[in-house]
């Protein structure tokens, strides 16, 4: 299985254009939310968010000037997409997503 590190580790793209981005949380008991544990069920809002990014790629290619646009620009549409699929009842789980440049 993959974990949200494998997760953000998969959009590090070596030799893709020059900048790079993190999209998660510094809540520590995000994993056990996007997983599940063996007590709560799994209620994944990250990895749906990378599929219907990259998904909709196509969809805002023509938005963007450059490669790096169009990282920053998935980037922001994960964050996006994770807020909005992240559960209420996690406290801060949603208000702490962000997309962060790294590199």
């Amino acid at each position: 299985m993959l974990g949200l590190d494998g997760v953000l580790d998969a959009l590090d793209y070596d030799g893709f254009g020059s900048r790079k981005y993190r999209v998660g949380t510094n809540t520590e008991y995000a994993v056990y939310v996007e997983y599940g544990t063996a007590s709560n069920q799994a209620q994944p809002y990250l990895r749906p968010a990378v599929e219907r990014a990259v998904s909709e790629l196509d969809q805002y290619t023509s938005d963007v000037d450059s490669v790096d646009e169009l990282i920053e620009h998935l980037a922001l549409k994960i964050e996006e997409y994770a807020k909005k699929k992240a559960p209420v009842d996690t406290g801060n789980l949603r208000s702490s997503i962000s997309a962060q440049r790294v590199a």
